[in-house]
């Protein structure tokens, strides 16, 4: 992509108050003009370590009433025999929470905003709408386990 394409697909993301100057992640802050290569070890995990805080967050929060209840109740019918799965899931969601961390970062907006603005308003209302009904169902079983 050239420098002038990747430039108008930058200016065309609207930044708000919420999206200027530093980042402030739960394990640190990256000031605004902060440009300089990271030398050290210690340094480039702390500034990872501040850009991936709300990533972690947010993939840790997946935890909710439903999900505590249906993974208790799996593991309570098959113990350990379903760990191995992790082996391949924790990878994809660590990828993933980095991938929109990193869109985040260098455009300076939400996930759904950048899916309306490079996939049109048919993929940007169907990828709401799926996290609308994923929401609906989280709730009906956080009912359904009280």
């Amino acid at each position: 992509m050239s420098k002038q394409a990747l430039s108008h697909n930058l200016s065309s993301a609207v930044l708000d108050k919420a999206h200027e100057g530093d980042i402030r992640g739960a394990f640190g802050t990256v000031r605004q003009h902060d440009t300089a290569p990271r030398k050290t070890w210690w340094a480039k995990l702390r500034t990872l370590l501040a850009i991936m805080g709300p990533g972690l967050i947010v993939m840790v929060g997946d935890n909710d009433a439903g999900g505590v209840a249906t993974y208790a109740q799996a593991g309570q019918n098959y113990g350990t025999s379903l760990l191995w799965v992790l082996l391949l899931l924790v990878p994809v969601l660590i990828v993933n929470q980095e991938m929109v961390v990193r869109l985040g970062l260098v455009t300076g907006v939400g996930h759904a905003k950048l899916i309306f603005e490079r996939f049109g308003r048919f993929w940007g209302a169907f990828s709401v709408g799926d996290l609308f009904i994923v929401n609906c169902l989280t709730l009906v079983t956080l009912i359904h386990w009280n």
